[in-house]
């Protein structure tokens, strides 16, 4: 009996949807090594290094991972150096390298995570472990730092208007949106202080938090989802933005809204390099990924605006905001 042209269809979606998946996989497991153009170089005065307590020191650690020093305490920002592949992702359970995670972080007096999808926090746990360092987040968080041993007073849970203290750093958070994926609040869900080794997808989110840090007379903003509601910012400006630019695509009206409310005139896009590629191969660029576009939406919005994108471990220098 002849099929039906339905019943073709639907015969034929495994098909088609195991040659995308295949396609997709290649796509994101390909590294292309990408060099920083010179549009999106840092300017010259952002690598003249500070005076002792006189400015911070900015360090990119790759994906939306930085570390931020003002030379007496060190804070980390979702440190991630372990990147596993795709197909290590959809093999079994993922974990942190804590030989990488000692290399690229070797030092750390707190760290602060923006959510738990493992991109932003798959070697918070043992860095913290190892360093004693003070695990700031959400629930999520705190339960997946404390499954991988960290100790229960190196935890804090926080939430949007919370401030914290941490060496000469004052810290305040806000509350945010994760970038719709498809779904609203993707690979949601409950991580157990109990956890042990967890598949991507158990990474899960829940709340999603920015922070804004002080320190040295130098106010910085970190903000790396590309998310953006009116008053987000609870009114607190900062001279540098960290702005995460993969996810929902900035646009005008967004971009006009983080600056008139944060007031910064330093910009450092994040969460560009494809994080699907080990540390160790250098910087490759997430597939499809236009950074010209946020780039042009920030300067037209204000023309004077410094604007850098950092290669893999590269350092910068952030004066006081009064310079």
């Amino acid at each position: 009996m002849a099929l039906s042209r339905r019943s073709k269809i639907l015969l034929s979606l495994p098909v088609v949807l195991t040659a995308l998946l295949v396609i997709t996989w290649f796509i994101f497991t390909r590294h292309v090594p990408w060099k920083i153009p010179p549009q999106h170089q840092p300017p010259a005065s952002w690598r003249v290094p500070v005076q002792p307590g006189h400015g911070l020191t900015l360090r990119s650690l790759g994906v939306s991972g930085f570390e931020l020093t003002d030379g007496t305490t060190t804070v980390l920002m979702d440190p991630t150096p372990t990147r596993p592949d795709p197909l290590a992702l959809i093999t079994g359970p993922i974990d942190a390298d804590p030989e990488l995670g000692a290399k690229v972080c070797p030092k750390a007096d707190v760290i602060l995570v923006n959510h738990t999808h493992f991109d932003h926090a798959l070697d918070v746990g043992a860095i913290a472990k190892r360093t004693g360092a003070l695990v700031v987040g959400s629930q999520n968080t705190v339960n997946l730092a404390l499954s991988r041993g960290v100790p229960k007073e190196k935890t804090r849970v926080v939430k949007s208007g919370d401030q914290l203290a941490v060496g000469g750093f004052t810290i305040d958070v806000r509350a945010s949106r994760h970038t719709d994926l498809l779904v609203s609040q993707p690979m949601s869900g409950v991580v157990s202080p109990e956890a042990k080794a967890l598949w991507f997808w158990s990474y899960a989110l829940d709340d999603t938090l920015t922070y804004r840090l002080e320190a040295a007379g130098t106010t910085v903003w970190f903000h790396p989802t590309s998310t953006y509601a009116p008053a987000e910012l609870g009114g607190l400006t900062a001279r540098t933005l960290i702005i995460g630019v993969t996810g929902e695509k900035q646009t005008k009206a967004r971009v006009e809204g983080l600056l008139a409310e944060s007031r910064a005139t330093r910009v450092l896009p994040t969460h560009y390099d494809n994080f699907f590629q080990p540390y160790e191969r250098g910087l490759a660029l997430m597939p499809g990924l236009d950074l010209d576009h946020p780039r042009q939406l920030f300067l037209d919005a204000d023309p004077k605006l410094e604007w850098g994108v950092l290669e893999l471990g590269e350092t910068i220098a952030l004066p006081p905001d009064a310079e």
